[in-house]
Parts: structure tokens; C-alpha cells; sequence
């Protein structure tokens, strides 16, 4: 690759800030009702909590049909067309939910806010790659895994305490109907912050790949599925963001017979919550250490190999002192992974554009989290996360950068 020498725009960071925004809304709207799941029953669907749970699961199934479009939009329309398009359906979905009077409208409000998950997810890495130097690639997307945390942690924490002060006057749907234009003017804001802020790239490309001309998206999954590095990267994901997700949703279950030195259903919620804090620190530190010294595959390798006796711990441990530390490393290395995988993918993969090994990436991980749910076993993790961690050792890791770092 060429060799280029130009300045790196500062605006690059304006246009990451309003990403973040919309990534951390898109995951709120997608997890608004998990932690209120039988107060929004009463209120909209009669007590059947299955067709709120519905309305959570709606978000990965999206991916299935829209992965693909999704990742082709944003190639071909660029940032500020493909991904509006989820940012639009998040911004008036998510502020129309406000007015919802029933399930029906409740519903096809949270649809379109599913159809929005691949349209924002996709462009992780395009945006790095379009606005960021090779040195900040990776944290550029840590960076933006981190918002998708951020807004998981806003619903997990902050749903059901500003509930909790309306169920203890019988306000319920008072309180929902608070929480909803809490989270739906934000939506509606960072739409507009879209609309006015986001520009598709600098008239200056920041690093090599970005200045490469792109093969179509057709070309691009045949070579994807030809890349040994690729298919191994493949693999990592399907076993990576498909078991944490299972853990994530199934950790009630985990610590359910254990002798805990705590109440059962607060270890849950503390284990739960330090792996997303060691989540958002490790998607920044690490991805930024992984930028500095220009590695990717250590980086994976440490965070497969740590996963092995991380989820060993979780299974056996006693002590909430010990298992919210388990938690928080857990996280830490795990998560980061996402943000450097998908650096590494683009770097091992280009000129495939962007948006398509992205989106194979997180298809895959969104996918193999349904039957691990069903089939939910920590050893079976376990034993996961020992060939995941194979897989990373066979890697072949990236050539230093050509350009100016």
C-alpha cells in the first residue's frame, strides 16, 4: 500500500461522538423492557411477559434478513445515507413508542427498531477506517463497542430505579410512560445530530485502506469465505459474542443452586454489571494498546485464553468479592475482543469493503447466541472458549503499518 502523508481531520472525532449517541440509543431501545419485563406486560400486553421478552429477541433476529442490506447501504450510500437509515427508524421509532396505547403499536415501533441494529452495527469499522489514522483505528472502534455497552448499562441501571418510585405509588404506566420520553427524546436528538453533523469521509484519506478503491459486496463474500485468517476470525465471533451473550442473558441460572456468601438475585445483578464495566474499560484500553504497538492477534489470543479459566471461575467460586473480579477481567478481555477482531478483519480482508466483514462478524455472533442460550452449559462454554482460543494461536497477525503513524 501506498505510503500517505496528510493531516488527520479533527472532525473525526465529532462524527464519532454522534455515532456513539446513536449506537448507545439503539441498544437502549432494544433493551428498554428486560428490566421491567412484567411491569410493561400489565401495561401492554395483558400480563404475557413471552411477548415482551418478544420484543427483545425482535433485535437479533433482524439481523437474518437485514444483515446483508444493511452492509451493502452502508458501502454503497456511505455513512451518512446507509446508516441513516437505521438512524432515522431509531429516532422515530424509539420517540413514537411514547405515544404507544397498545401492544400492536408497541410492537411495530420496536421492529423498526430492530431493522435499525444491523444499519448502525455494520458501520463500525467504516467509520474507523474512513475518518481515523491506522494508530486509532482500533480504539476508534472500541470506542464505539463501548457506546453499545454504555447503553445497555443506562437500562440496566437506570430503568427500573426511576420505575421503582411509580410502582411504590401504583403509577406503573405513569412511570413506563416517563421512561419512554427519557429515552425517546435522545433518539429523536441524535437522528437530527445525524442529519446535520455526519459527512461520509474527509476530503483527505486519514490512512491507506481508505483511499483504496473497494471491490462490490459480491466480490467481496467470495473473497471473505476464501481468507483462511478470516474464517478462523469467524469462528472466534461465533464463540466469543455468541457466549457472552448466552452468559449475559442466562447468569440468573448460573449462580440459581449455588451457596453464594450473598443474596442470589443480587450476585446476579452485580456479576452482571461489573463484566459490563470490564467491557466498556477493556474495549478502550486494550483496543488503544492494540493501535500503540500495532497487534491484533495477541490481543485475541489473551482474550480466548483468559475466557478459559474466567468462565471455570464463574461456575465454582463462592465469594462476591471473588466473582465480581472474575466479572470485571471477564469482561475486560472479552469484550475488547469485538472492536480488535474487527480491525483485524478489515486489515487482513481489504479491499473487501468495510461494512461486509463487519457485518459477517456480527451476523455470526448474533446467530450462534440463539442455540447456546437453548442449549445454555458452562462447561460446554468451557470447552468453547479452549478451541476459540486455538483458532486465535493459528492466526497469522498483520504486517506493521504503512502508513504514518
Amino acid at each position: 500500500m501506498q505510503k500517505i502523508d496528510s493531516p488527520v481531520s479533527p472532525y473525526r472525532w465529532v462524527v464519532l461522538g454522534v455515532f456513539m449517541l446513536n449506537i448507545a440509543m439503539s441498544q437502549i431501545m432494544w433493551m428498554t423492557f428486560a428490566p421491567i419485563a412484567r411491569d410493561a406486560a400489565a401495561v401492554y400486553s395483558g400480563g404475557n411477559i413471552d411477548l415482551i421478552d418478544l420484543l427483545a429477541i425482535l433485535a437479533m433476529l433482524s439481523w437474518i434478513p437485514f444483515c446483508l442490506p444493511a452492509a451493502w447501504c452502508i458501502d454503497n450510500l456511505g455513512l451518512k445515507k446507509g446508516v441513516g437509515i437505521g438512524v432515522v427508524l431509531v429516532g422515530v421509532c424509539g420517540f413514537m413508542r411514547i405515544f404507544a396505547p397498545d401492544y400492536s403499536w408497541m410492537l411495530a415501533c420496536m421492529i423498526g427498531c430492530a431493522i435499525a441494529q444491523p444499519f448502525l452495527l455494520n458501520a463500525i469499522t467504516k467509520v474507523a477506517s474512513n475518518w481515523f489514522p491506522q494508530n486509532e483505528e482500533a480504539l476508534a472502534s472500541g470506542l464505539l463497542t463501548m457506546s453499545m455497552f454504555i447503553g445497555f448499562a443506562v437500562v440496566m441501571f437506570a430503568t427500573d430505579f426511576i420505575l421503582a418510585h411509580y410502582r411504590s405509588i401504583g403509577e406503573v404506566r405513569q412511570g413506563i410512560d416517563v421512561i419512554l420520553w427519557i429515552y425517546g427524546i435522545p433518539s429523536l436528538v441524535g437522528m437530527v445530530l445525524h442529519l446535520v453533523l455526519v459527512k461520509d469521509k474527509p476530503r483527505v484519506p486519514p490512512n491507506p485502506i481508505a483511499a483504496e478503491k473497494k471491490v462490490t459486496m459480491t466480490v467481496g463474500l467470495k473473497a471473505l469465505f476464501k481468507n483462511r485468517d478470516f474464517l478462523f476470525l469467524l469462528a472466534i465471533f461465533l464463540i466469543g459474542v455468541g457466549a457472552f451473550n448466552a452468559i449475559m442473558t442466562k447468569i440468573d441460572w448460573i449462580f440459581k443452586e449455588r451457596l453464594l456468601d450473598i443474596d442470589t438475585a443480587l450476585a446476579t445483578g452485580m456479576v452482571g454489571g461489573m463484566m459490563v464495566i470490564g467491557g466498556m474499560c477493556g474495549a478502550v484500553i486494550l483496543s488503544a494498546l492494540s493501535d500503540k504497538y500495532h497487534k491484533r492477534k495477541i490481543f485475541l489470543i489473551l482474550a480466548a485464553g483468559m475466557a478459559v479459566p474466567l468462565s471455570l471461575c464463574l461456575q465454582y467460586f463462592t465469594s462476591i468479592w471473588l466473582l465480581g473480579a472474575c466479572g470485571f477481567v471477564f469482561g475486560f478481555f472479552l469484550i475488547s475482543a469485538m472492536p480488535i477482531g474487527l480491525t483485524y478483519a478489515v486489515e487482513k480482508t481489504h479491499p473487501v469493503p468495510e461494512a461486509t466483514s463487519n457485518g459477517i462478524l456480527m451476523l455470526g455472533g448474533q446467530i450462534s447466541g440463539l442455540p447456546i442460550v437453548f442449549l445454555f452449559n458452562m462447561t460446554a462454554i468451557t470447552i468453547l472458549f479452549g478451541i476459540a482460543f486455538i483458532l486465535a494461536l493459528l492466526l497469522h497477525d498483520i504486517k506493521a503499518p504503512a502508513a504514518n503513524s
